[in-house]
């Protein structure tokens, strides 16, 4: 059995790679760190990086990336996978292989304290963190076609656990430590990546920032929210060049090593206390869709 620390970072390819490490800083105060292979390496706070943006013709998620436990090494990690008869690939920074829904997943060297030093935040100084920026990457969202296949297999070869699910087999909430999600999975029958999420400190700054990305032209087709199960107050900003969202959060529900895995009924209640569902365009990744929810086309009353 394999045993993970944390999420490290998420890869996602992009057509053109300046522009969207300019985006990146600009819009969501994220840093970058280095250039290196046609890649840019991007960091929320003292970590070395939370984004890796690499230019591609095919944008989009590439892989999420998980830190080992310490006890854990890369030759435990290829092991693991032999044993499991799962096709992978051997680096030196990292092991990678796919979920059964071709998505991308790597296996990184435990990182203490994400390749930070022991101090708090705010007791350190600094010299190149932007101001209001997200605390760090907190947890990736995909859509599913097989929900059950998809927990199996990152129960049994990725090493997360359920922390909670959405009705019987409406989605699934996946934990590492004490944060009640760092993946989750929701049943629609069409598998994509839907989101990568940021923690920031508190709604107030949520708030600052969106009204910073609608200044840049962003848009948010849900939210603010405040999700029952999670308990995590949100909202969502799509990325149409890189076919996702960006979920910024905080107060998220966190659990301990007891936790036993609760089914939250598959309503609006656990998905939004404060109000409505997403708009069906939440799930929609096409062109069309997109269009439209810009231009708020399918809310003008007829």
């Amino acid at each position: 059995m394999i045993k993970l620390s944390d999420i490290d970072h998420v890869q996602l390819g992009v057509e053109d790679l300046d522009s969207a490490a300019h985006s990146w800083q600009m819009e969501f105060g994220l840093i970058e760190r280095e250039r290196e292979g046609g890649s840019a390496f991007l960091a929320c706070n003292y970590e070395p990086y939370s984004l890796v943006l690499s230019k591609t013709n095919t944008p989009g998620i590439v892989y999420a990336a998980y830190n080992l436990d310490p006890e854990f090494s890369l030759d435990d990690a290829e092991k693991h996978l032999k044993d499991h008869r799962i096709e992978y690939r051997r680096t030196e920074q990292a092991v990678e292989f796919k979920d059964p829904e071709g998505n991308g997943v790597q296996f990184v060297p435990y990182r203490p304290h994400r390749g930070q030093d022991v101090f708090p935040r705010t007791s350190r100084y600094t010299k190149d963190l932007h101001q209001a920026g997200p605390r760090r990457l907190g947890h990736v969202n995909y859509l599913t076609a097989n929900l059950k296949q998809m927990v199996d297999f990152y129960v049994d070869i990725v090493g997360q656990e359920v922390a909670d699910t959405l009705g019987p087999d409406a989605g699934a909430f996946m934990r590492i430590g004490a944060d009640h999600h760092v993946n989750a999975f929701v049943n629609t029958g069409t598998p994509h990546f839907h989101h990568l999420a940021f923690d920031l400190i508190d709604f107030g700054q949520i708030r600052s920032s969106f009204d910073h990305l609608a200044q840049h032209g962003r848009w948010f087709p849900w939210g603010p929210v405040r999700h029952g199960i999670g308990g995590n107050l949100a909202g969502y900003v799509r990325l149409p060049e890189a076919e996702c969202f960006v979920e910024l959060y905080c107060d998220m529900e966190q659990i301990d090593q007891h936790h036993e895995p609760r089914e939250f009924p598959d309503d609006r209640h656990s998905s939004n206390v404060w109000g409505m569902l997403p708009p069906r365009s939440y799930f929609r990744f096409d062109k069309e869709t997109i269009d439209a929810e810009r231009e708020s086309l399918r809310s003008i009353w007829q």
